[in-house]
């Protein structure tokens, strides 16, 4: 299937970058923070906000994939921020910022996470940790720091969790843990904060063409037909465009009636 390259970036011919249709600007004057804006489905999504009018505060822990996405946006109010976001401290002084320079938040966006291969009984506890601390814990932290800005304008959250929340994969004991406190994690925020005005979803991609996921150091004695479970029908790992366009989606106004939910984006894996 033949690809382009737009923006840098290596999309699928479904790719919303190339469908005929104007371009909304659903997000015009709205204040959007983005989590894992220096690659992959962080960065598609920042350029698919970004031509929608948004403007963006752009978190990644690498300042030159950071440069490289905040370059490509063209809203020159948009800004680019290195941030632990596994660090309470970290966090909790760019929310300090944010509150003082724009007095207010409409949408955060937690994609930022890692992913790694192990036999589960061979997986080191410092690998456990640090998935579950970026992960888990991370996406804890940018939601607690942003619900009271949120609660004040309305917004909406949308963190991006994982079909191996919803089902099994194999070899990813770590990440699927981490991606199903995501789940269960947006599911209570939904619950405990709809009727004051929030909307808090998760996207649950299914395999993605990303840095993260290409080249996986898999274990040496993988039983290869279980990757047949992490695959989806049409046997096509799509672009991170196609993610992007869900997550504009579900951060928009438009998706004002749905709370709470695991919105899988999976060609049909796990159907």
């Amino acid at each position: 299937m033949e690809r382009q390259i737009i923006n840098g970036q290596n999309l699928s011919p479904k790719s919303n970058y190339l469908k005929k249709v104007p371009i909304m600007k659903r997000f015009k004057n709205k204040i959007i923070v983005l989590t894992g804006a220096g690659s992959g489905i962080g960065r598609s999504t920042a350029l698919r906000l970004d031509s929608e009018g948004a403007d963006l505060l752009i978190i990644d822990k690498n300042q030159e994939d950071l440069d490289a996405t905040k370059n490509m946006l063209k809203n020159k109010n948009s800004s680019a921020h290195v941030v632990d976001i596994s660090s309470i401290a970290s966090t909790a002084n760019f929310f300090k910022d944010l509150e003082r320079d724009f007095k207010k938040l409409d949408v955060l966006i937690n994609i930022a996470g890692i992913l790694r291969f192990d036999n589960s009984h061979e997986v080191e506890l410092e690998n456990w940790n640090q998935i579950l601390e970026i992960n888990l814990t991370g996406t804890f932290f940018m939601c607690r720091h942003a619900l009271p800005l949120l609660l004040k304008s309305k917004g909406a959250i949308v963190n991006v969790s994982s079909t191996a929340a919803l089902g099994a994969h194999a070899w990813t004991a770590a990440y699927s843990a981490s991606k199903g406190g995501i789940s269960a994690f947006s599911k209570t925020l939904a619950v405990e904060y709809g009727m004051k005005g929030l909307n808090i979803n998760c996207v649950c991609p299914a395999s993605i063409e990303t840095p993260m996921s290409s080249n996986p150091v898999m274990p040496k004695d993988i039983d290869t037909r279980l990757l047949k479970k992490i695959m989806p029908l049409d046997g096509v790992n799509r672009s991170p465009d196609d993610i992007a366009s869900t997550i504009a989606f579900l951060a928009s106004d438009d998706a004002i009636h749905i709370n709470g939910i695991d919105l899988r984006v999976d060609g049909g894996l796990l159907t």
